[in-house]
């Protein structure tokens, strides 16, 4: 027992219902860069960029693309295809409890979301990486989608749009995932 419980009596300690009820989580944020405690409705009226020190916050791929293209316009396409652990592969976790995990975080199937809408009444399709699944890396279903965003963009000869942010490679898919790489410059030329 501490030595403060021992000297104050029982009658004059706090009730549960007399202590303060904290702030739901999630309606301030903390700013990477300035450590600045940010309401959260502020800062996304404000792009996410911190009103302190202009710092960008880190953006879903989702959020980026709902936010590029016009209100009511887009329509997301290839978000049945679904990684799977082919290699069964595992190191400090297996790479099927990472991919769970990974969607739990994110809210995504995996780290590319492809989207046909408009811009400024543009039609194209545009992708976006997802850094909280996997570090926004290419598997062998990233690399599937981008090939099919490029078709899509191909055959109705409208712009693709690509936004990055991606850690390169999934390791855990190996030779499956560089594979991806050639076959993405392929899609392109």
């Amino acid at each position: 027992m501490n030595w403060f419980k021992k000297i104050v009596p029982s009658r004059i300690k706090t009730k549960k219902s007399q202590r303060v009820k904290s702030v739901p989580e999630g309606v301030w944020v903390t700013c990477e860069s300035c450590k600045a405690q940010l309401y959260r409705a502020d800062l996304e009226r404000n792009l996410h960029v911190c009103n302190k020190c202009n710092h960008h916050m880190r953006i879903s791929a989702r959020y980026r693309l709902t936010q590029f293209f016009d209100e009511g316009t887009s329509r997301e396409y290839f978000n049945n295809l679904i990684s799977t652990d082919p290699l069964k592969f595992k190191d400090t976790k297996k790479y099927r409890d990472r991919l769970t995990e990974s969607k739990r975080k994110s809210g995504e199937n995996d780290a590319l979301i492809v989207m046909q809408g408009e811009v400024k009444e543009i039609r194209l399709v545009a992708c976006a990486f997802e850094f909280n699944f996997l570090g926004g890396s290419m598997g062998s279903v990233v690399g599937e989608k981008f090939v099919r965003a490029v078709n899509l963009s191909i055959e109705n000869k409208i712009p693709l749009v690509c936004f990055t942010a991606s850690g390169g490679a999934r390791m855990q898919e190996a030779f499956l995932s560089l594979m991806q790489l050639a076959k993405n410059y392929l899609s392109t030329c």
